[in-house]
């Protein structure tokens, strides 16, 4: 009777601590996640998701290939802040909206910047229709973007773009959509 009593203690000791090791492994492979999908200035970028109605992991997967969270980034062609707006889209967004909701000095105030950008952002998705075909016109610009869709070497259906001629653009495209599919993964956003 002691054997059996002790073969099945081990048994449960084992199988115990095989249920630990399987949620330790969740818990590190959440915690890998949560590392590499920072959810940094999360009021403001739930505030603007539903302002301007753009996906949560929409804006921090622009926000993680823009600027890495830096909120001081400077790109070398002078974008600015956390969502990288230059000083043509921000020209452009004040005077589309009639209103001014910051200076270009004001571009590296997350707030302001991630108003800029979501709002720029929401803009695209409306025009284009698809968060890929945004994307690509959020780092080449829309009126490049309306271009390559004209073209049948670039989309088939004048809403999708099967190939982008800019290697920069595509590479940006790409990094966006699967730092959205990581931050859809890791918290389970939108």
């Amino acid at each position: 009777m002691g054997k059996i009593i002790r073969n099945a203690l081990l048994g449960l000791l084992i199988v115990a601590f095989l249920i630990f090791a399987g949620v330790m492994m969740n818990r590190s492979t959440k915690l890998l996640e949560h590392w590499a999908y920072p959810i940094e200035f999360s009021d403001i970028v739930e505030q603007k998701s539903k302002e301007y109605d753009v996906p949560i992991s929409v804006i921090y997967a622009v926000i993680r290939t823009e600027s890495g969270f830096d909120s001081e980034a400077e790109s070398w062609v002078g974008a600015r802040g956390l969502m990288q707006i230059t000083k043509d889209a921000h020209d452009w967004i004040d005077y589309y909206r009639g209103e001014s909701k910051g200076s270009w000095d004001e571009m590296y105030v997350p707030e302001i910047n991630i108003d800029y950008g979501v709002w720029l952002l929401s803009y695209l998705y409306t025009q284009f229709g698809n968060w890929e075909t945004a994307y690509a016109a959020y780092n080449a610009g829309p009126n490049a973007v309306k271009k390559w869709l004209e073209n049948p070497e670039y989309s088939e259906d004048g809403i999708t773009l099967y190939y982008i001629p800019y290697e920069e653009t595509s590479n940006y495209q790409k990094k966006v959509s699967a730092y959205r599919a990581g931050y859809i993964s890791a918290y389970g956003f939108d």
